[in-house]
């Protein structure tokens, strides 16, 4: 059985290709950002404080001076910054304002007994322990009232929505943990530390939503675990995967953007896409003139059409001819029968029935009444009591055929 985390779990929802190739594939493409190496050089400064804390209230100078030693020790060119503005040493200044909005904020540090540190969790989801969860939990408290607390720090600059925590996965399946690990534990609340903004957050799980959380971890699990075919899934993640010249989606663009101007223009995919971008752009084009095209003579011939009845009305024709063409024009009256429910539909059928004549007319469709009504079926004494329940109107049709001799 393999063993899940969040940020496995998290992997395969955004994208299963890149799961796949970082839990599968086992493909080391781990490169370290200069956001993320601040983060971890503020955990082991929280650690560092709080693990001495049993002992002695770190002085600020001191934690400072002990974060400046591990930043220098562990620093490498080959971490990434993305910001061109930006230089590693603004970084480092970031981290010691982190340090020190964090230390005036809470400090002596009484608020809760510290009960773990970079604690590394596992986490039971169901009864048989066939599903399990990994974890590590930045710091865990137990405050004077008996409440746990499970900590966990954020250094980035975004500040979560509280309805995001309140569906947070990550301190909600160490809670499901934390539970098993003590068994007085009633009131358990979660709490983030934004450090950029000296912002403190929390939330709370009721049993309800924790069984409903693992209900749901099963499912995304069993899913890992059933998929065949892992397929590439696009995002606005993408920018930042360390896969992309892997990915068939985004292979082509990883390559191309590396070349020269000069051999980008030259390169096969490029000269394709271009080539269909301009035929496709004829294409539209075309068919927005055909279609403006189309509209004319549309009205053209609407205006031809209302000109041949009004010549064949004129006339008492009803063919109109032409040197290789006629115009068959029709008038024909139509019956419509009032909708269903209505007072006037009621009315209707009552009178038919009177007259015995239901079984003529029995589906009520206009069809039937078109030969009883408009076709003279009937005696004019009975179409006179319906038609002012019917709606007859009167239709104009015109048919273009060839002449015969056009057709030889």
């Amino acid at each position: 059985m393999a063993s899940y985390s969040h940020s496995r779990l998290k992997a395969f929802e955004n994208c299963p290709l890149q799961y796949k190739f970082i839990y599968i594939d086992r493909i080391d493409r781990h490169e370290e950002g200069i956001e993320a190496f601040l983060g971890s050089r503020f955990h082991e400064v929280m650690e560092e404080l709080y693990k001495t804390l049993k002992f002695k209230l770190y002085p600020l100078p001191e934690l400072l001076k002990f974060y400046e030693n591990a930043w220098d020790k562990k620093f490498t060119d080959k971490l990434i910054i993305t910001k061109e503005n930006l230089s590693a040493a603004d970084y480092k200044n970031l981290g010691r304002k982190f340090i020190e909005g964090y230390y005036k904020m809470y400090q002596p540090f009484d608020q809760a007994v510290t009960l773990g540190l970079e604690k590394g969790i596992a986490i039971p989801i169901d009864a048989e322990g066939k599903y399990k969860v990994t974890g590590y939990l930045d710091r865990i408290a137990l405050t004077k009232d008996g409440a746990y607390e499970i900590h966990d720090y954020k250094t980035s600059g975004t500040l979560s929505e509280q309805k995001y925590l309140d569906s947070d996965r990550q301190l909600a399946l160490y809670q499901i943990g934390l539970e098993k690990m003590w068994c007085d534990v009633k009131k358990v609340n979660l709490i983030w530390h934004f450090v950029a903004f000296d912002k403190e957050m929390v939330s709370t799980r009721t049993p309800e939503q924790l069984e409903n959380l693992k209900r749901s971890v099963i499912g995304i699990i069993q899913k890992i675990e059933s998929t065949r075919e892992f397929l590439p899934e696009e995002s606005a993640l993408c920018e930042w995967c360390s896969y992309q010249d892997l990915c068939p989606k985004r292979k082509h663009q990883f390559f191309t953007e590396a070349l020269p101007e000069n051999e980008f223009l030259k390169n096969d995919g490029v000269q394709l896409v271009d080539a269909y971008a301009k035929a496709s752009a004829e294409l539209t084009e075309l068919r927005k003139e055909a279609a403006q095209k189309t509209k004319t003579i549309e009205e053209t011939l609407q205006k031809i059409r209302e000109a041949a009845v009004a010549y064949a009305k004129n006339e008492k024709i009803e063919v109109v001819m032409g040197s290789t063409h006629k115009l068959s024009i029709k008038d024909k009256r139509s019956a419509s029968i009032p909708k269903k429910g209505s007072l006037e539909r009621e009315k209707l059928e009552s009178i038919i029935k009177e007259i015995n004549k239901w079984s003529e007319v029995s589906t009520l469709d206009a069809s039937a009444f078109e030969k009883v009504v408009v076709g003279g079926a009937w005696p004019e004494e009975i179409t006179g009591k319906i038609a002012p329940l019917l709606l007859v109107e009167t239709k104009t049709s015109v048919t273009l055929s060839k002449l015969k001799q056009e057709e030889e």
